[in-house]
């Protein structure tokens, strides 16, 4: 019988345990029954039409090319054993410059992103002297995880994203919106979401974050959850430190404006490595808009 499986925190494993593997100076303890388990794992979720990146990409290979798909844990380890521990180091270590690629071109990526989307939060401001920012964290109840992997996440989200397109309540005089989809340890597959909407008709960011929020858990049938972040307590806190940007922007308010800049920037920040993603159900799947 097959096993609950949550697919994101098993993908960000095996490149945790990949870089532990390449840098041992010995065999690890139970190497052999580890990587048996992990792949007898891997062999339930995997789909080969789906798009894996970096040392991914290793298992992906090491599944399919040695015709390992299919046998039970006790054949695994066996065949397993046929190689040495040395021999699987280099084999994994072979796909170092593959994940130093992904993660290089994942970079370039979000720095394009950041440029792009720099000129759209401009554009939308600069409509309105008031504009109301939203923002809106998604994802699903961890123990909904292993019931939701990527191509039930971002069927999901087109979803919404269908909704936001047919500007009715909550999205009603709404200018413009970006969002971002990531994957994350304890989050799993998570989205998040900035609304910029016309301030002289929308007001009250937390109001209209925890209706897209309900929205979400109607769409995900309740299995999703999401983090407003206009929570009071939040609020306070970017007050204090002088960085409020989301809610109630002025135009002509500049630190409000550049506040507001960096808190969109938030969303394809460069350095957020960690929560790239690891798989895309498709080639053009986007990630990003």
């Amino acid at each position: 019988m097959c096993k609950s499986i949550n697919e994101s925190s098993l993908l960000i494993k095996l490149e945790v345990v990949t870089e532990l593997w390449i840098k041992a100076k010995q065999e690890p303890c139970d190497f052999y029954v580890e990587l048996a388990e992990l792949l007898s794992d891997f062999d339930q979720l995997y789909c080969r039409s789906y798009c894996y990146f970096g040392y991914i990409k290793a298992w992906c290979n090491l599944l399919t090319e040695r015709n390992l798909r299919g046998l039970n844990l006790d054949q695994l380890v066996e065949k397993l054993k046929c190689e040495t521990f040395v021999s699987y180091q280099a084999y994994f270590k072979a796909y170092t410059r593959q994940q130093r690629k992904d993660i290089r071109r994942h970079r370039e990526n979000e720095i394009r992103n950041s440029k792009s989307l720099l000129r759209r939060l401009d554009a939308a401001i600069a409509q309105y002297s008031k504009s109301e920012v939203v923002r809106v964290d998604l994802a699903y109840l961890q123990e909904h995880h292993h019931l939701n992997g990527i191509a039930a996440f971002y069927h999901d989200l087109e979803e919404l994203r269908k909704d936001i397109n047919k500007r009715k309540e909550p999205f009603n005089e709404l200018v413009d919106y970006a969002w971002a989809l990531e994957q994350g340890e304890t989050k799993g597959y998570h989205c998040h979401l900035l609304l910029i909407f016309n301030g002289h008709k929308r007001q009250k960011g937390w109001a209209i974050a925890d209706k897209v929020g309900k929205l979400w858990k109607s769409i995900t049938k309740q299995e999703g959850c999401y983090f407003n972040c206009h929570d009071p307590e939040q609020i306070k806190k970017y007050k204090e430190l002088g960085i409020l940007g989301i809610g109630r922007i002025h135009r002509d308010n500049l630190i409000e404006v550049k506040n507001m800049r960096t808190a969109g920037l938030y969303l394809v920040a460069p350095e957020k490595e960690a929560q790239q993603l690891r798989v895309k159900c498709k080639a053009k799947m986007r990630t990003y808009q």
